[in-house]
This record gives structure tokens, C-alpha cells and sequence, in this order.
């Protein structure tokens, strides 16, 4: 009885309701900084009835458990309760400075990385074992990095300092490629693309809040060319 009840609220609050009340985000720390923040202000300014509570985590959370309303993840997705909206794609790129590659050389093929030092973010879901899509076909290569870190930051401020390849997505390295700074590598063979989600639990009447948020981010993020 209780279920219906809550069932019935929910579909007159989603039909007719305004966006209002706390609304509990959870997003991935680098992304987060680098990309949303800067969209905040503008959601609260259009929806003053909105409370947010946002969290930057990089672990995998409970979206239940821990309730929250909304969490953006980027990957590749695996079958879950939740519904889940792609907000905009992203895609990994193996790059260094110019400086590093006039000192070590330029690789053109993935098997020669094991003479170069790698700069690793160890979150990687493919591990140590790096995959590309090459002219003949895919091919991969067990790294050895010089160092990990489970911040592509990190990862990125070693490489600005000439001190390695790195394999970190387009939203964190795609001014450093088009300043000059980092250089493309291999550009015939391409890493693995990646999507922006907006994930929520699954309920058959989303609230007025989670609906105006995914739609305000879909709107800002789907044609960004990182």
C-alpha cells in the first residue's frame, strides 16, 4: 500500500511538479573540476528551489545506498538497474611532450612503448595492458610504467615535464594537443572511446530535478569537441 502511495506522488510530482528540494550528485574528481563546476551556477541560478549536494569521487558509489539522485560516471557501462543517459563521448589519446619525443624518439607502433617510459593512471580499466585498433586489426601491449598514479592529473603534470607517453582522455589533455604542448602519438592506431553517463536510479516517474539536471547537462556537454 505503502508503494503505491509513493507511486501515485511520484507521477503527480513529475507531471506537474517544478523542480524543488535537495538534489544529491555524486561526479569524477578531474572531470568534475575541469567541466562541471563551471555549469553549477548556472543550474542554481535557472532553479532556485534546487538544493545541491555535490560529491567528486572517482570510487565506484551505491547509488542507492548512498542516495544519491544522480551520479556521472565515464566508461563503458555494465548492466545495472539503473537508467542511464550519455551526456557526450570522450576518447583516450597516447601523447607526450615534444621535447620528450625529440629526446627518446617518436614511436610508430604500439610495440615499441616498451622502450619508452609510461606514465600510467592505474585506474585504468584495461590495467597495465594497453589496446589499440591499427590498420591491421587491434593489437595490445603490456606497459611497464616508470610511474602510476590513480590521478590523471598527476599523470599529465609528469608528462607537461617531459617525462613520458601517457594514455589519458580527451577532456583533460585536448587543449594540451591543440596548444602544441603534448603531441598525438600513433594516430593509426586508436585507443577505445569512452561515454559521458548521467546514471539514476530506476524509477518509473523521474522527479522534476533529476529530469532538469540531466537535461541541462546533456545540453552543455553532448557537442563538446574535447
Amino acid at each position: 500500500m505503502l508503494s503505491d502511495v509513493e507511486e501515485a506522488e511520484a507521477e503527480i510530482t513529475a507531471r506537474t511538479g517544478h523542480a524543488h528540494g535537495l538534489l544529491k550528485v555524486n561526479v569524477p574528481v578531474t572531470f568534475g573540476l575541469l567541466h562541471l563546476a563551471p555549469l553549477w551556477g548556472a543550474f542554481m541560478a535557472q532553479n532556485p528551489a534546487v538544493t545541491l549536494d555535490i560529491t567528486l569521487s572517482d570510487r565506484l558509489v551505491d547509488v542507492v545506498e548512498e542516495g544519491y539522485d544522480v551520479v556521472v560516471r565515464i566508461g563503458r557501462l555494465r548492466s545495472s538497474s539503473l537508467i542511464s543517459r550519455q551526456l557526450s563521448t570522450t576518447r583516450m589519446v597516447l601523447c607526450a611532450s615534444p621535447r620528450y619525443l625529440d629526446q627518446h624518439g617518436r614511436p610508430s607502433h604500439p610495440d615499441e612503448l616498451t622502450s619508452h617510459a609510461i606514465l600510467a593512471y592505474s585506474l585504468l580499466s584495461t590495467g597495465e595492458q594497453w589496446t589499440f585498433q591499427g590498420p591491421d586489426g587491434p593489437t595490445s601491449v603490456a606497459i611497464t610504467p616508470r610511474m602510476r598514479s590513480n590521478s590523471g592529473d598527476t599523470c599529465r603534470e609528469a608528462a607537461l615535464q617531459h617525462q613520458g607517453i601517457i594514455l589519458q582522455p580527451s577532456f583533460l589533455i585536448g587543449d594540451d594537443l591543440r596548444n602544441g604542448i603534448l603531441e598525438e602519438l600513433m594516430p593509426d592506431y586508436r585507443s577505445f572511446e569512452m561515454g559521458i553517463h548521467a546514471l539514476y536510479p530506476s524509477r518509473q516517474h523521474v522527479t522534476p530535478k533529476v529530469r532538469v539536471l540531466i537535461d541541462y547537462l546533456y545540453e552543455a556537454l553532448h557537442d563538446r569537441a574535447w
